[in-house]
């Protein structure tokens, strides 16, 4: 096999080849992601006031939300990876995509208590893992390879068009119809990629299970977890996930803090989705043709400079805050996804990316609770954001000592 071989096609593929035959793919995966479980993290910020002041929860217990749907999606994913591995992408979002959508009515209907409010949640994570962004990785790694990059850019933008727009969009939303309002409003598009799945030019399952995945390029499950590029990816991206996702659902009760009018910090809040919706494409671009590492790492010191200049500064840095976050999100899951192709190929992806992509849902899941609780204990996020910055660099760090990777697999 080739280096630009995919898994559906035995010939050489060139550059402009991928685009042509896998645009339907790299469509049906960049809307999927946008409105997959991942924007439940987008859309909370704009929650917590109304949740407070309906149920008079505390933010860290509201912010648990994250945490719980963090964990079931944890859980989850393991099995997910192995099911895509083994049966393919199109049939897991057939099952997936409806179960994430029936779980998001439930949490506007029935929720009535912390501890539903909660369930829910942890139902979405464990129930909707296959609209996580592993699914719609592998459906783009599957069909690019020379692209990859670029290809796994623009996918991740379309959770930073999410981030872009779902702010403003449920912020009109509640003052119009209520938080429940909101919910409803994202089983709506979160139904969005079943469509679109007929359409994408996915392999057939029958297809995919023939597959014999022996013969593929790349490192078996066993094989990975005795390297040392597996573990420091997990921890580069535990930290990465903590540092650059606790403040994402506390930016906008800041700004309210601080005498925003609610409608404008959600707006405010939407331009972490304009730095994320610029940065990944050319970040991917980027990738394609310069060590992935080199060009990530200064981004990741720009986003950990946003954090202090928010604690320095106050809601005057708001805006320049919010796009450094976003550049730096925007590096840190295209990163995610290209390191794990590279480093572990096709053989495995799956199982291993959701290994990887698992350890970053559980630090991105502790960073906002810990940065809530930290705010009901002193009235401030100064501990947080200091903590975000310190995470940052130490995982620039850990990227600095990973050995060059092959742009074989």
């Amino acid at each position: 096999m080739t280096q630009s071989q995919t898994l559906e096609d035995k010939g050489v593929v060139s550059p402009k080849g991928e685009f042509r035959r896998g645009w339907p793919t790299l469509v049906f995966s960049t809307i999927g992601a946008g409105v997959g479980l991942s924007a439940l993290g987008y859309i909370l910020g704009t929650l917590v006031v109304p949740l407070q002041e309906e149920f008079g929860w505390g933010r860290g217990e509201i912010n648990l939300a994250s945490l719980v749907s963090s964990l079931g999606l944890a859980a989850a994913l393991p099995f997910v990876g192995k099911l895509l591995d083994r049966f393919g992408v199109k049939r897991v979002a057939l099952i997936s995509i409806p179960l994430f959508v029936v779980v998001l009515t439930l949490l506007s209907v029935l929720t009535s208590s912390l501890m539903t409010f909660l369930a829910f949640y942890a139902m979405a994570g464990f129930l909707g893992a296959g609209t996580s962004a592993v699914t719609y990785s592998k459906a783009v790694v599957e069909k690019f390879n020379k692209n990859r990059g670029i290809a796994l850019g623009i996918v991740a933008g379309g959770l930073g068009t999410a981030g872009l727009l779902l702010p403003p969009l449920m912020g009109i939303v509640i003052a119009n119809g209520g938080w429940r309002a909101a919910y409803l409003t994202m089983a709506v598009l979160a139904a969005l990629p079943f469509v679109l799945v007929f359409f994408a030019r996915l392999s057939a399952p029958s297809a995919v299970g023939a597959i014999d995945r022996t013969t593929l390029p790349g490192l078996t499950l066993r094989t990975a977890v005795r390297r040392r590029e597996f573990w420091s990816l997990c921890v580069v991206f535990f930290l990465l996930g903590w540092a650059l996702l606790t403040m994402i659902p506390h930016f906008v009760p800041l700004l309210i803090d601080s005498g925003v009018d609610p409608v404008r910090a959600a707006f405010l809040s939407s331009l972490v989705g304009v730095g994320t919706v610029i940065a990944r494409p050319v970040i991917g671009w980027l990738f394609d043709r310069f060590n992935a590492i080199y060009v990530a790492v200064p981004l990741f010191a720009a986003a950990a400079l946003g954090c202090l200049l928010l604690l320095w500064a106050g809601p005057g840095a708001a805006p320049l805050t919010a796009l450094l976050i976003g550049i730096g999100f925007g590096a840190e899951i295209d990163l995610m996804s290209y390191l794990s192709s590279r480093y572990f190929g096709p053989r495995a992806f799956g199982a291993l990316y959701s290994i990887v992509y698992s350890v970053f849902m559980i630090g991105s899941a502790f960073g906002p609770v810990m940065a809530g609780f930290a705010f009901d204990a002193t009235g401030t996020y100064s501990i947080p954001l200091i903590v975000a910055a310190s995470m940052m660099a130490v995982a620039a760090v850990v990227l600095l000592t990973l050995p060059r990777f092959s742009k074989d697999a």
